[in-house]
């Protein structure tokens, strides 16, 4: 997966691991400021996991993986960003391919009254509600904690790992999940936040922040959500709070926390089905939590970091001989791909800081919005020279470290928000000619929202290879999918506009569905894959008994003569059925 390190605890034995539930939260007493979470992994039957179609992966099923040789490791909690239920694993890399059928959940009510914890060993009418004939959790994960959602008049409707709420909302990056797992929230906030340049300004719904040097700015968004919501609150300090009463008890210490917000939410998730008593009904396992677009309780963000070296305005500033440095040590650089992350030793205090940046959307609130920065007046402080020799490190640590000799490096895992880029021309013409589809007589037209399945060509060889899917492979610039969702009386069609190159002379694809139905994210995603293996050409995708691909030429010079073309192939296709 694009951005994530290597870590080490993971097999290296050429085989596929998924990885199926959370264990317990452990000691590490090689690394006291930092506990490792149990991990239940298990190895895939299959060889070649590619060789699997699309919607075999996505079922999460139990006949893909070898339950006999199910096992747990333990990484430290600093890499939680990385890890979730369903991604796949081989020598010691993430996979592209995550299990887990992607589903989302529109008006989704979170409260008190919709929500309950459980154990995931829990039972309903002494039966699993988590049957071990569709899933195994393993025996680390027997205890470990759970939230089950009301969905469609099932109070078990919707079941979410308690790992993966604190992993989606509030350990989003290795910084978070320390201030998470060490209780400094409630026991040492000043190391958090400069709690004299944070404040709410209601009148604008605004949150300023003062921001400790080591957060990211998306870090504050998150930080200011939990000052600001109790829901939120509660739910970022019941992890360590938990961990205190555990070790009290003497009994294993097993995550939990809560939802961040109350009230309504479209919420996209990753998830395996599971059969109820009703044959008619089926429950929700959420391996991984994908998009939620929940309000945050403000609307713009205010960053005020009080020790960095950002510069006033020009002749205003004081010379650089009379300020204080602002931090010194150690050099921010790139994470370097090749460098695993490991839980058994502390990082070098001298190393470089290698950061990894994990592109995400997960919360449709802030998506697009930057924190302001106020300029300052003037600067108090200088950058500091770093006299230190560079450190050479092979390995990484997530956790904080006073290590001078180790040849470990500090690793740092940070979810960032990438700005869209603006949509090529062909695309604007596109859309425009679907809302203009969707005002004649007898058609519904919609642009598709993009997911992860369906928002890129997909990738044929690993991220960084020279390959077709790229846009621009010096860039690493995926091509962007656009789809437009249409039906006429009792057919259905997906259109589908890909990215292209100067220069390029692609077609447009059609996908006409031979049963009534809307095309899902799954069926368009093996269509994607297989025109990556053709380079484009949609005439050479083998025709399939569920539906018939074709094409369309870019030959028109006006959104109407592209929407006319789309509803004479539609009429023809009618004329032919």
């Amino acid at each position: 997966m694009k951005g994530i390190p290597r870590i080490k605890e993971f097999p290296s034995d050429n085989r596929y691991w998924r990885v199926d539930w959370f264990g317990a939260i452990q000691p590490n007493p090689k690394l006291p400021r930092e506990p490792v979470l149990q991990i239940v992994i298990t190895p895939f039957k299959t060889p070649d996991i590619s060789a699997l179609p699309p919607n075999k992966l996505a079922s999460a099923s139990s006949g893909l993986v070898d339950y006999t040789e199910q096992q747990t490791i333990c990484i430290g909690t600093g890499q939680l960003p990385a890890v979730c239920v369903g991604s796949i694993w081989r020598n010691s890399e993430c996979q592209q391919q995550l299990a887990g059928q992607l589903t989302e959940f529109k008006g989704l009510e979170i409260s008190e009254h919709t929500s309950q914890v459980l154990n995931a060993s829990a039972k309903e009418h002494n039966q699993y509600i988590i049957p071990y004939t569709h899933y195994k959790f393993g025996k680390d994960g027997y205890f470990s904690k759970m939230v089950a959602v009301e969905y469609g008049g099932d109070p078990y409707g919707i079941l979410i790992p308690m790992a993966e709420l604190v992993r989606f909302y509030y350990a989003v990056s290795t910084n978070l999940a320390d201030v998470i797992f060490s209780g400094d929230l409630k026991h040492n906030l000043h190391a958090v936040l400069n709690m004299e340049h944070t404040w709410s300004e209601p009148e604008e719904q605004r949150e300023v922040i003062g921001l400790r040097q080591r957060f990211s700015d998306q870090d504050g968004w998150i930080l200011a959500r939990i000052l600001n919501s109790p829901e939120a609150w509660s739910g970022a300090t019941a992890v360590h709070d938990a961990m205190l009463k555990s070790r009290v008890n003497g009994v294993a210490a097993h995550i939990e926390s809560n939802f961040p917000f109350a009230g309504n939410t479209n919420l996209s998730a990753r998830c395996k089905m599971l059969p109820t008593a009703d044959p008619n009904k089926w429950r929700y396992l959420v391996l991984s939590l994908v998009r939620c677009s929940a309000a945050f309780p403000f609307r713009h963000l205010t960053v005020y970091r009080d020790n960095d070296n950002n510069r006033a305005k020009d002749g205003e500033d004081k010379p650089d001989n009379e300020k204080k440095p602002g931090w010194g040590g150690t050099r921010v650089v790139p994470g370097q791909q090749g460098k695993p992350f490991q839980s058994q030793q502390a990082p070098n205090k001298n190393a470089a800081t290698e950061i990894f940046n994990l592109p995400t959307d997960r919360f449709g609130d802030i998506a697009g919005k930057e924190p302001d920065k106020p300029t300052k007046e003037q600067c108090e402080y200088r950058s500091a020279t770093i006299v230190r020799p560079p450190v050479d490190t092979n390995q990484l640590s997530s956790a904080q470290g006073d290590n001078a000799d180790s040849t470990v490096g500090t690793g740092r895992l940070n979810s960032t928000y990438e700005r869209a880029r603006a949509l090529p021309a062909g695309f604007d013409t596109f859309i425009k000619a679907i809302e203009h589809l969707n005002t004649y007589e007898g058609f519904s037209a919609k642009i598709r929202e993009p997911d992860e399945l369906t928002r890129y060509i997909p990738l044929t060889k690993p991220e960084g290879y020279r390959q077709w899917s790229y846009l621009d492979s010096a860039r690493s610039l995926k091509r962007r999918v656009l789809i437009a969702d249409i039906q006429s009386n009792n057919n259905y069609l997906a259109a589908i506009e890909f990215e292209q190159r100067p220069n390029e002379k692609y077609q447009m694809g059609i996908v006409t569905y031979l049963v009534p139905q809307k095309a899902d994210s799954i069926s368009l995603h093996r269509i994607l894959t297989q025109l990556t293996g053709v380079k484009g050409v949609w005439s050479n995708i083998l025709p399939s008994a569920r539906e018939k691909v074709s094409s369309i030429k870019h030959n028109w010079t006006t959104l109407e003569k592209l929407t006319e073309s789309i509803s004479t192939y539609l009429r023809n296709t009618e004329m032919v059925n």
